[in-house]
């Protein structure tokens, strides 16, 4: 090779220029396939995660099983006491809210919640009995009520009595 080429890809610099170019250019495309990459795995793991206590959540709702053990109608005081029991495998079964209705009508009389257990208890755990006493004013005897319980979970158990 003589001088005059060497002097000559020396001075001309486009050819290197280019090169640089390349080399950034494929640089950034390989830093933005690893940030999409990472991004793509912790949207996959928050993903997971969700699902995961989601699935929880439905199997320890499955899980629940309250009993009714007996419901009275008291009608000197004009109020219903439901006793229960955790059947289930749950420990901690809140309840949210009762609702009492007319089975023939379907006219809702009472919708109570928060409810609060005998012994101010906010929960059954397994195998544990309790009670509470809802006001439900004048009811017609003979006729029946449709007591449903839905628990913290999202459960509903249901039961029906004659007043």
């Amino acid at each position: 090779m003589s001088l005059r080429k060497v002097w000559k890809l020396l001075r001309e610099r486009r050819a290197v220029s280019v090169a640089i170019s390349n080399v950034i250019l494929a640089g950034a495309v390989i830093v933005v396939g690893f940030v999409v990459l990472f991004w793509g795995q912790s949207q996959s793991t928050a993903y997971n995660n969700a699902y995961s206590q989601t699935m929880s959540s439905d199997i320890a709702s499955l899980q629940e099983k309250l009993t009714f053990e007996n419901v009275f109608y008291n009608s000197t005081a004009k109020n219903l006491k439901v006793y229960l029991l955790n059947s289930g495998t749950q420990n901690n079964v809140i309840i949210k809210a009762v609702s009492v209705k007319n089975v023939i009508t379907g006219t809702y009389l009472v919708w109570s919640s928060p409810v609060t257990l005998s012994g101010s208890k906010q929960y059954l755990d397994r195998a544990q009995e309790g009670y509470f006493v809802l006001f439900v004013g004048s009811l017609a005897t003979g006729t029946r009520y449709s007591v449903l319980i839905t628990t913290g979970r999202g459960s509903s158990f249901e039961s029906t009595y004659v007043a």
